[in-house]
């Protein structure tokens, strides 16, 4: 797998989180001693608290894991936990056997779960990679898969190349999965996947149909280190 440097990883933690932080119009800066509305303002971790709640434990247990090596740290373990509890409620998923799913699932496989589900309810929009903002389907994994230290490729058909591909029975959480021009991620139990979906939508949870997951390919993105795209 083709990984960036420790350095790397904390950049991309730090761009994350510093997405969070509050705004505050220049207008209402220069206010000093004048009247200010409070509608132009916002409290410290404001922006935090508007995102899904599933969205907000996601962050906190990233940035417990981009700070580590070692993803059986036991805060770290206790963090992602809550995060896949709320997943597995969401969508009447076992809690234990998507626990498992996950913790079968390398760091990196881990981060990128992590790193989509920060996005959840954010605004689809084609061609797009702004995370907390806008973006696509494949801007999504590209998002995902990068804050993991992995050179992911940005278009959809590259994501699923044949070259990263994997069977059915061997897809793990985190691994790609789509048809044509349209990428999801699984999250490792079933048939439950985190994507951004077309027609203006936003990023939300899918249960694939049956149907659906006889045509789709799967892709593993760690296999990106044997090629180049």
């Amino acid at each position: 797998m083709v990984r960036v440097g420790t350095f790397l990883r904390g950049v991309a933690a730090i761009c994350i989180l510093s997405a969070l932080l509050p705004v505050v119009p220049a207008s209402a800066a220069g206010n000093s001693g004048k009247d200010v509305s409070l509608r132009h303002l916002q409290m410290p971790g404001e922006r935090t608290r508007q995102r899904p709640q599933i969205a907000i434990d996601a962050i906190r247990a990233l940035g417990l894991i981009m700070r580590t090596e070692n993803k059986e740290d036991p805060t770290y373990l206790a963090s992602r936990r809550v995060v896949s509890n709320g997943v597995a409620k969401r969508l009447a998923l076992d809690p234990t056997e998507l626990n498992k799913a996950w913790s079968r699932a390398p760091r990196d496989h881990q981060i990128a779960v992590l790193s989509a589900l920060t996005q959840l309810a954010v605004p689809y929009l084609e061609g797009k990679e702004d995370s907390y903002v806008k973006m696509d389907c494949s801007g999504l994994l590209w998002f995902a898969w990068r804050t993991a230290g992995v050179d992911m490729p940005r278009q959809a058909v590259s994501q699923l190349d044949r070259r990263m591909r994997v069977e059915r029975e061997d897809a793990i959480a985190g691994d790609i999965t789509g048809e044509g021009t349209h990428v999801q991620m699984y999250l490792g139990v079933g048939l439950a996947m985190i994507h951004a979906p077309f027609g203006g939508k936003f990023v939300k949870f899918k249960i694939m149909s049956a149907e659906q997951a006889a045509r789709v390919v799967w892709t593993n993105p760690s296999n990106i280190a044997t090629f180049r795209l």
